[in-house]
């Protein structure tokens, strides 16, 4: 599992963790059932501290998004399966970060607008997509 935090961007990094599991679900990198690295291993391939990767995970188990089992793992909870309406909601909160991100950029809506599409085609015809 492949995950992107950026220790700058001012959103907690749990927060970050979160979200990036979720997106990772969501866009099928991640399927129902599947077992999450340990945390400690998580937070080594992240440079996080470990308790900042176990609350994620615990913060994602309460809402029944996670199984987490001492000693068996942490695996994607089965009610986890997003459909169009989540991945909608997802997709919208990285769309809202992209434009917070590139809020004051010498840059006019069309042309933001066409360098987004031309990405995403690019992601899509090479298979790139949340790679």
């Amino acid at each position: 599992m492949r995950l992107r935090i950026d220790p700058s961007s001012g959103v907690p990094l749990g927060q970050q963790i979160v979200r990036q599991i979720r997106l990772a679900v969501a866009s099928g990198r991640i399927a129902c059932g599947d077992q999450l690295p340990a945390a400690r291993d998580l937070a080594a391939d992240l440079g996080v501290n470990f308790h900042t990767v176990r609350k994620a995970y615990a913060d994602l188990a309460t809402e029944g998004f996670l199984d987490v089992g001492r000693g068996r793992g942490t695996f994607v909870a089965e009610a986890a399966a997003f459909g169009a309406t989540e991945l909608r909601a997802v997709v919208r909160e990285h769309v809202a970060r992209l434009a917070a991100d590139v809020a004051g950029a010498p840059i006019d809506g069309a042309q933001l607008e066409a360098v987004v599409v031309d990405e995403l085609r690019k992601a899509l015809r090479t298979g790139r997509v949340g790679t």
